[in-house]
């Protein structure tokens, strides 16, 4: 019998990558999704192509006891968020609906009877410079604070796996974001500049299909519950990363320097997903990156 999967989220970057993993290894994947989602078209691209792909649309959390509370569901992957780096008064709602409150409400109602494995996503964000809960922003306080209710209900259904996996940055192939890889090879092809901030600025960055891997391993192996980092062995220096690059392009990568003020590299420091281990690095990847977007 296929095992189920409820997935929020559905619709981002990892979450649409997860989703053709998933079902390319012949799970039943059924994804929450908005109404007023505006990747529709993935949405019903994929129901299309596939059996095992259920969407459940709502409108808002208080019809999820009629839409989810009577389904058998075996595992959870929560990628539902809200980013923002900044926010002002007005995201107030906004943030708290999507990290606390939506979040806590598909857990609430999903049957914990079947429910083997609670698998949620974190971020870097809550440790800012210490090894600490120390957020960066009020974006990472809202993160500690489903994680908290988590807590809550991993000491009442014991029978069920609750793991916290905390991600850095990721890119891939597609990725229509404002990350700074999506944005570089969106300028390449444009043949425009890309602004750089500063030629301190370093980030740990994955492949998101090393995320998905992980996500598997999560679903596949017996591994504890628990706090569990996944990232790239070492930190890329942006403007380096360009130059080195450069070296073996004939159409170079253009861009613009500044020398703004960044904020400080977070490196911090958690057990590791075991069995995972990343097997490609963007000094390489670039290079099939661009080539794909060209």
């Amino acid at each position: 019998m296929k095992k189920s999967i409820l997935i929020t989220g559905s619709t981002g970057f990892i979450g649409q990558n997860l989703t053709k993993l998933l079902l390319s290894l012949n799970y039943k994947v059924l994804v929450l999704i908005r109404k007023e989602s505006k990747n529709k078209l993935f949405v019903k691209k994929t129901q299309k192509n596939n059996k095992n792909f259920h969407p459940i649309y709502f409108n808002n959390i208080n019809i999820l006891p009629k839409k989810i509370s009577k389904l058998k569901i075996d595992y959870v992957i929560n990628l539902a968020t809200k980013w923002i780096d900044k926010h002002n008064y007005k995201d107030l709602i906004d943030l708290i609906n999507s990290n606390i409150l939506f979040t806590t409400a598909v857990l609430d109602v999903i049957p914990k009877k079947n429910l083997k494995k609670f698998i949620n996503v974190s971020t870097y964000a809550l440790f800012k410079t210490s090894k600490k809960y120390n957020p960066y922003n009020l974006y990472a306080a809202t993160k500690k604070g489903f994680e908290d209710i988590v807590t809550y209900y991993q000491n009442n259904h014991k029978k069920t796996y609750f793991y916290n996996l905390y991600l850095y940055d990721n890119y891939g192939v597609n990725d229509k974001r404002s990350k700074i890889i999506a944005k570089i090879l969106k300028d390449y092809k444009a043949n425009k500049k890309t602004t750089i901030l500063s030629n301190k600025v370093e980030l740990n960055l994955l492949n998101v299909s090393e995320i998905c891997k992980a996500f598997r391993l999560i679903l596949e192996k017996k591994i504890n519950s628990g706090n569990y980092l996944i990232r790239a062995k070492k930190f890329t220096n942006i403007l380096d990363l360009i130059k080195k690059t450069n070296i073996k392009l004939n159409k170079k990568i253009k861009y613009n320097l500044l020398n703004k003020p960044i904020r400080k590299k977070i490196d911090f420091k958690m057990n590791l997903l075991p069995y995972w281990k990343p097997s490609t690095f963007i000094e390489k990847e670039i290079f099939y990156l661009i080539d794909e977007n060209n």
